[in-house]
């Protein structure tokens, strides 16, 4: 039997950005990358009034409709794997329920 090498995996940049969105509907939180996805490793989001926040590539939605109360906010913690990614050459857009301040930290990879 041969020798076995072991290819160490890519190790893709984390990048990071903060948005304070506020308008009812999709707001695209970063432009799509040609042929690429854009993948979210972990994210937090507070909103200031009762609002319904989900995540869209372009269009459609990549995750659950998260039902936020006043003041209420959720925290994907960082996973290794992520959470949900965007589909090839689209961008990631937020969208809520209620036009209210909407604050999001995230950090994503390209690939």
């Amino acid at each position: 039997m041969g020798n076995v090498t072991r290819t160490a995996p890519q190790q893709p940049s984390i990048k990071s950005l903060f948005i304070n969105a506020s308008s009812l509907g999709s707001t695209q939180i970063i432009a799509a990358q040609t042929g690429m996805s854009i993948r979210v490793i972990d994210a937090a989001v507070v909103t200031t009034l009762a609002n319904t926040v989900k995540f869209q590539s372009n269009a459609t939605d990549i995750t659950a409709s998260f039902p936020l109360g006043a003041n209420g906010g959720l925290v994907l913690p960082f996973n290794e794997h992520g959470w949900f990614q965007t589909n090839i050459g689209e961008a990631l857009n937020i969208n809520l329920s209620v036009g209210t301040a909407t604050g999001l930290q995230i950090n994503y990879i390209i690939l």
